[in-house]
């Protein structure tokens, strides 16, 4: 009997872009398996197919940062095109009180003042970002050309609710209420634009802080409370 060889299947290209949320840094999760990786390994385990995974998530990137890379930088729209299955992780570091133009407290930045903070500024906060979060979303499918592709994106979970700061110090409580009123509309805003311009949006908020996003995230994030834990992982890449 002729043996013949079956030829090996060329990997699908997973590209990730966006924020640290998607990088797994082992100085922020040591030993942890991030959401990037969990999915990859789940479209293998699903399919038999292997899949090849470039992360190009930069830290502290915010969209508009984004959104000129999608405009200039060659080897970045190369990866894109050739890209069979795609990750954004874009909307965490442009919420009013990582801002000091935002329409809630303005030139305060990243020491809110929490009284300023209202449903109305909220809303205002997150339909000034809609048209940017829209044109990344678009301008990734366009790279595409209309080729099978698997798109995907997440919201912004709540990492102040039940933060205890560095030394141990209460979270205000005002900030409960203040920043549940910015990501109700945020992440909401995040997943229309998103599903409005061919991605599928994960909604890790209600996920990892509830219906009502009062929940504390807990044990999802890591020691810094601001990046998903081994466990955080597990739940977005499901």
């Amino acid at each position: 009997a002729t043996e013949t060889s079956v030829p090996s299947l060329t990997p699908w290209s997973l590209v990730v872009v966006g924020d640290s949320i998607a990088i797994n840094s082992s100085m922020v999760c040591p030993g942890c398996s991030g959401f990037v990786d969990r999915y990859a390994n789940a479209i293998f385990e699903a399919t038999g197919h292997p899949v090849e995974v470039r992360n190009l998530s930069q830290p502290m990137l915010k969209v508009d940062a984004l959104l000129e890379e999608l405009k200039t930088d060659a080897s970045r729209r190369d990866a894109l095109a050739n890209a069979d299955i795609i990750l954004v992780s874009i909307a965490f570091n442009d919420t009013p009180w990582l801002r000091s133009d935002d329409p809630c407290d303005g030139p305060n930045g990243n020491k809110p003042d929490w009284s300023k903070y209202n449903s109305t500024c909220a809303a205002a906060a997150a339909e000034i970002f809609r048209p940017k979060f829209e044109s990344v979303y678009a301008q990734i499918v366009a790279l595409r050309e209309g080729k099978p592709t698997i798109f995907r994106t997440i919201n912004r979970y709540n990492d102040w609710i039940g933060w205890a700061g560095e030394a141990g110090e209460a979270n205000p409580p005002e900030a409960t209420d203040a920043t549940r009123l910015v990501l109700d509309a945020w992440s909401t805003m995040v997943c229309e634009a998103a599903q409005e311009n061919g991605f599928t949006c994960a909604d890790i908020y209600h996920t990892f802080n509830g219906a009502a996003g009062l929940t504390p995230s807990g044990d999802l994030l890591a020691k810094d409370y601001t990046h998903p834990s081994d466990k955080g992982n597990e739940v977005i890449a499901r």
